[in-house]
C-alpha cells in the first residue's frame, strides 16, 4: 500500500505544491501517493507560482512542476490520507474542523519536524526496531508524532531586533505577496524543510539494521 501524504496551504500555488515536488523527487513513486491542495483556492486551475517552480528546479525537484494546477482540499482526501502536513496552523485548524477525526494525523510541516526530532533522532535509533512501523507505514509515523504532542516543548518564538515577536515557529508564513527576496527565501527554506521531513520519515519507515546500532 502506498504512503498517502497530502500537503495543504492556502491557495495551493506556492508552499504546498513545492513541498510535494520536493518529496516526489526523493520518494519511490510506486510506494508513495503525494498530493497537495489549498483551503482557499481561487477560481480556475492555477499553476505553481514562478518563484516556486524556480526553487523546485534549483533543488532538483522540477520534474512535472509546470503541470501543477491548484485544487481545493476536500473531506474525502483528508479521510484517506495517512498524514496531512500543512504550511501553517491556520490550515491545520481548517483540516480539523473539516474532518475532526483527522486531528491526530494533521501537523504543520515544522511541527512534524520538531516532534519527530525528539523521537526519531540518531540517539534514539535503538527504539526504531521492534514496533511494527514498517507494516503500518506512514500512518504509524503520524501516530508516533501525535503521541508526542504535549510532551515535547515547542521551540521558542524568536524576536526581531526591535523586540517584536516573529511569527509562530510552527508556521511557514505566506510570503507570496511580499518582496521577491523574502518570497524566495521562504521558498528555499521550505524546500530544505521538506527534504528534512523526507529523511526523517525514511528513518522511521526503514530503521537501521541491528548490527549498525552497535557501531
Amino acid at each position: 500500500m502506498a504512503h498517502r501524504l497530502i500537503f495543504v496551504c492556502e491557495a495551493n500555488i506556492c508552499r504546498s505544491p513545492l513541498m510535494a515536488q520536493v518529496l516526489r523527487a526523493s520518494a519511490e513513486e510506486q510506494l508513495w501517493d503525494i498530493t497537495s491542495a489549498g483551503i482557499r483556492v481561487g477560481p480556475g486551475d492555477r499553476p505553481m507560482c514562478e518563484a516556486a517552480v524556480e526553487v523546485a528546479r534549483a533543488v532538483g525537484a522540477g520534474a512535472g512542476a509546470d503541470d501543477h494546477r491548484s485544487s481545493a482540499v476536500d473531506a474525502d482526501r483528508i479521510r484517506t490520507a495517512d498524514l496531512i502536513l500543512t504550511a501553517s496552523r491556520a490550515e491545520r485548524s481548517f483540516i480539523s474542523q473539516l474532518v475532526p477525526q483527522a486531528r491526530s494525523k494533521a501537523f504543520t510541516l515544522r511541527e512534524a519536524l520538531h516532534l519527530g526530532a525528539a523521537v526519531f533522532g540518531e540517539e534514539n535509533a535503538s527504539a526504531l526496531l521492534d514496533d511494527g512501523r514498517a507494516a503500518d507505514g506512514l500512518a504509524a509515523y503520524a501516530a508516533a508524532l501525535h503521541g508526542r504532542r504535549g510532551f515535547v516543548a515547542p521551540p521558542k518564538a524568536r524576536r526581531t531586533l526591535l523586540g517584536r515577536r516573529r511569527s509562530n515557529p510552527f508556521d511557514i508564513p505566506d510570503a507570496h505577496h511580499d518582496a521577491a527576496r523574502a518570497h524566495r527565501a521562504m521558498l528555499e527554506r521550505t524546500a530544505l524543510e521538506a527534504s528534512a521531513l523526507y529523511r526523517q520519515v525514511s528513518a522511521f519507515l526503514v530503521p537501521p539494521a541491528p548490527d549498525l546500532l552497535s557501531r
